[in-house]
Order: C-alpha cells, then sequence, then structure tokens
C-alpha cells in the first residue's frame, strides 16, 4: 500500500516523497493565492491549477477548501516561531545588547508578517467568522505569549518588573500591536523611528 487512508473522510495521508512533496505543492499555492485574492475570493480549482495538480488530486489530499486554510494556517504560525526561536537560540544574553536584540525581534516578526500580508490580513477576517480559525489563533497567541516568557526568565536577575508573567503578556502585546501597525497602517513617522521607540520603551521597562 503507497498510501493510507483516513477511513472517515478519505483523504489521503501521503507516505512516500513524491505524495508529500505534492501535498506541500497545494500547501504553498493556496498560501499565496490565499494571500494574493483573500479565502473567499480563491477556489479549490485555482489552487490545484498554481500547484500544477488536477482538482480531483486537491481533493484526495484535502476535503475542501476550508481544510487547507487551516492547515496553511498551522504552517504560517509554525514558520513564525522557528525563525523567533531560531534567532533567540544563537543570542548569548550576558553580551547581547538588549535594545539590539528586541530590534531583531521586531524585524523578524515584521519580515514575516510581510511575506504573506494578504494572508495575514485573511487571518483577522476569519478570526471572527470561524471558531476554530479563533481557536487556533488564540492558541497560538498564548503560546506566543509563554515564549515570550521564556525569554525574560533567560535573563530574570536583571529584570525590575514586580511580575514577570505579567510582564511577558505587556511585552508580547506592545510588539504585536506596533508589528501590526507597521505592516498594515503605514505612518507618517519612519517605520525605525517607531521600533526604536517602542525597543527603548521595552528596555526601560524591563531591566534595571
Amino acid at each position: 500500500m503507497t498510501e493510507t487512508e483516513n477511513e472517515t473522510t478519505k483523504i489521503r495521508i501521503p507516505r512516500q516523497e513524491r505524495s508529500i512533496k505534492t501535498k506541500e505543492a497545494i500547501l504553498q499555492a493556496a498560501m499565496e493565492l490565499f494571500s494574493e485574492k483573500g479565502y473567499h475570493g480563491t477556489n479549490t480549482k485555482e489552487i490545484a491549477a498554481a500547484a500544477g495538480v488536477s482538482t480531483g488530486s486537491f481533493y484526495s489530499y484535502y476535503k475542501d477548501k476550508r481544510a487547507v486554510f487551516l492547515d496553511s494556517l498551522s504552517i504560517y504560525f509554525n514558520t513564525l516561531l522557528e525563525r523567533i526561536e531560531a534567532y533567540l537560540a544563537g543570542i548569548n544574553f550576558s553580551t547581547m545588547d538588549k535594545h539590539e536584540m528586541i530590534r531583531e525581534v521586531i524585524d523578524s516578526l515584521i519580515y514575516s508578517h510581510q511575506v504573506f500580508t494578504g494572508f495575514h490580513k485573511e487571518l483577522q477576517v476569519m478570526y471572527h467568522s470561524d471558531p476554530e480559525v479563533q481557536l487556533l489563533m488564540d492558541e497560538q497567541f498564548d503560546l506566543g505569549r509563554r515564549k515570550t516568557l521564556e525569554y525574560l526568565l533567560m535573563n530574570s536577575e536583571e529584570l525590575k518588573v514586580d511580575n514577570v508573567e505579567a510582564a511577558s503578556i505587556v511585552m508580547f502585546e506592545a510588539i504585536n500591536s506596533v508589528v501590526d501597525m507597521l505592516v498594515f497602517s503605514p505612518q507618517k513617522v519612519d517605520d525605525d523611528l517607531i521600533k526604536n521607540e517602542l525597543a527603548k520603551m521595552l528596555v526601560n521597562y524591563l531591566y534595571l
């Protein structure tokens, strides 16, 4: 047997390299189309064509457009998290300038948003209209807050905040809000000036 199937949905679970690559192509095509045209402006025929597969092949991997959207959403968040974790793993907290470090995190988030700007915009709409999307996004936001807490605890001896857990939420939400503003609502003030002020604010708030 070259493929296994879910008994309920009859959807293939790819095992061979060719099938895995086909599913990856469908995912990549879907993310690009969702970014360019939005979720509601994209159909399965377009996704299949962009992926270079037949519509029937699409339905052998995904039961509908929503299923591939949810899969794309997981990939989007995982890629974003991996990028931040890879950066933090290479930091020497004893020598790294904290202002520079926070600026790098801000820039990484902005870059990740810009790769699929339209896709991220679509998430804001789907968040309020699809409970499963909302649940998945809430789980990712919670993970982001926990990762922020882990980061603060790495050099907790330098912190001056009264409650580290509360401070991690403040830091996460402050960065998230400013990044969204810079990506989706361009300001008259230069972006670098805004990022520098945010980094300076957080350093002064967090550290001795």
